[in-house]
């Protein structure tokens, strides 16, 4: 009964005076009374919810989550964040989702990508820029390739590739781009799309190479 009589909450006081007010016909001073107001400020209470300034209660909205939320997209935001910076596409990140058990749709991927800065990844020869420079792999937004110097690499790196730079020697020896400019190949610059995306069709005609003669 106490619930009723003698309610804590500020709107569900207001509620219980205003219907004792109204339906139980009480006066001001009786309601003010019985509810621990003075009387004009019941009084002042009947005149904001006659001119409808009074809000008692909340009001009701959709079931789920508030608008702008999405749980969904926060519970894996970290984890889409990290397989990007592994250079993976959106649609790789939602397959590696899916195996982890935290499925998001390629969509909203792409758009916690877009939200954190990460740019498009590279898809054909034509460069794009990118607004992320978090992302390595095939993030189109990588540095000019420059010759190496060797004299600025410290004197000792730990990594996993290190037998890659036993063939350096021998790459240098060899000297491709002599070799290349010798037999006579052009350079990709030199190369229009056209004949870029001629290559495939060519390639599908010519399947099996024929069979070269023994020595």
């Amino acid at each position: 009964m106490e619930f009723f009589t003698a309610p804590e909450h500020v709107n569900h006081r207001r509620y219980e005076a205003l219907r004792a007010f109204f339906v139980e016909g009480l006066t001001h001073a009786e309601v003010a009374e019985r509810f621990g107001y003075t009387r004009w400020a019941m009084v002042a209470l009947v005149c904001q919810y006659r001119a409808g300034a009074l809000d008692l209660f909340t009001p009701a909205r959709k079931p789920g989550p508030p608008p702008g939320v999405a749980p969904a997209k926060d519970r894996v935001r970290a984890r889409v964040i990290a397989l990007r910076r592994q250079g993976l596409s959106a649609y790789e990140i939602s397959a590696h989702l899916a195996a982890e058990a935290t499925s998001l749709n390629r969509t909203s991927v792409a758009e916690i990508l877009t939200e954190e800065g990460f740019g498009r990844l590279l898809r054909h020869p034509d460069p794009e820029a990118s607004t992320s420079i978090a992302t390595p792999g095939r993030d189109t937004n990588l540095p000019p390739a420059t010759a190496l110097d060797f004299t600025t690499l410290p004197p000792r790196c730990d990594t996993t590739m290190a037998g890659l730079l036993l063939v350096i020697p021998d790459l240098i020896g060899l000297d491709l781009p002599a070799l290349i400019h010798a037999a006579g190949y052009p350079g990709t610059r030199a190369i229009s799309r056209g004949q870029l995306a001629a290559v495939p069709a060519v390639a599908q005609t010519h399947r099996h190479p024929p069979r070269l003669p023994r020595r």
